[in-house]
């Protein structure tokens, strides 16, 4: 090998053993998110609820407050069927269709790097102040 050329490929290999990973959610990480708390919504199950949630979340929310947030997004869905896969969003975010059993309506959920929910909304009005079926960092 050239010395030349020997010389770049140990700068290569160099700087990708010292470069920081970078640490990103997969491409269907939003989805597999979704996928799992309407898994926890469906079983009424706030202490598996309150695992998806990222620390920050789960140090601000007790099992009692989740619970209550359940049921007052129960009182607004009733029984969920399904979400739709995001009409919009990235890796981070999406927004969902929400198959309810009274009504469609719209959820906006939001990860972190580590795939845990940093922002979720059940609605059906996106510019209401007021929302009942929300969890996130400001309320």
């Amino acid at each position: 090998m050239r010395p030349l050329l020997k010389a770049a490929a140990a700068l290569v290999n160099g700087a990708s053993l010292t470069a920081p990973a970078v640490s990103e959610p997969g491409p269907h990480a939003v989805i597999n998110a979704a996928e799992a708390l309407l898994r926890a919504y469906k079983a009424e199950d706030p202490d598996a609820f309150r695992q998806l949630l990222a620390p920050s979340l789960q140090d601000r929310y007790s099992g009692d407050d989740l619970r209550g947030i359940l049921a007052r997004c129960r009182a607004l869905t009733y029984e969920i069927d399904r979400f739709s896969i995001p009409s919009w969003g990235t890796r981070y975010f999406g927004f969902f269709g929400v198959y309810a059993e009274m009504a469609v309506l719209e959820m906006i959920l939001e990860i972190d790097d580590s795939e845990r929910i940093v922002h979720w909304v059940i609605t059906n009005d996106v510019n209401a102040g007021d929302q009942p079926c929300r969890v996130g960092e400001t309320e």
